[in-house]
């Protein structure tokens, strides 16, 4: 009688019929990993990372430029913030240290660069002023239902329209419609820079 095998037999055989993985394969597992904590001691605040690069050999170093440049354009973010603002600029350093002699690589950064400065200026404000009419817009509603049920003796209410789930759920949407040109702008630029890899 045949007997059954178990889902860990039906694994390991078909783990035993794969093909052993190549010299490159094995520098990616090993090496990219290495590059990618680079970056993040770099963004970090790390200087001395550039010359960790270039300690390792020739043939090893692109695939720890990889690693960087995964970390680097993964941590470039529309800049809601001063500290992201910095993280930014960081990361743009960072990956023009890393592949600035690359054709086409200052003409990305310049684009990147762009976007983020537009939406520094621009869209932080667009952000405030849709925020400021949500509210606006919600607590009139708020006041509208409350002078029905009370008979207009509301006065002296203080609502706190921003934890109401409306406000939170409507807020959400029209933030990321406003957000929506940057990141599609962003994302375009990101992919330009990890094609250059």
């Amino acid at each position: 009688m045949n007997r059954m095998k178990t889902a860990f037999e039906k694994a390991m055989e078909r783990v035993e019929q794969m093909d052993e993985p190549g010299k490159e394969e094995k520098l990616e597992w090993k090496l990219i990993p290495v590059g990618q904590r680079l970056a993040g001691t770099y963004i970090k605040g790390g200087e001395g990372v550039f010359d960790d690069l270039e300690s390792f050999e020739k043939d090893d170093q692109p695939y720890l430029v990889k690693g960087m440049i995964e970390v680097f354009v993964s941590n470039v973010q529309i800049p809601k913030s001063e500290a992201q603002k910095e993280t930014n600029a960081r990361v743009i350093d960072g990956i023009r240290r890393v592949l600035g002699d690359r054709p086409k690589c200052g003409e990305a950064l310049e684009h990147l660069e762009y976007v983020l400065e537009q939406y520094w200026q621009f869209g932080r404000e667009q952000r405030t002023q849709a925020f400021e009419q949500l509210k606006a817009q919600i607590e009139q509603q708020v006041y509208e239902v409350l002078s029905r049920q009370t008979g207009g003796s509301h006065q002296g209410m203080k609502v706190n329209v921003e934890a109401m789930p409306e406000f939170q759920q409507q807020w959400l949407r029209i933030s990321g419609q406003l957000n929506v040109p940057y990141e599609t702008h962003l994302q375009e630029y990101k992919k330009q820079i990890m094609d250059l890899l």
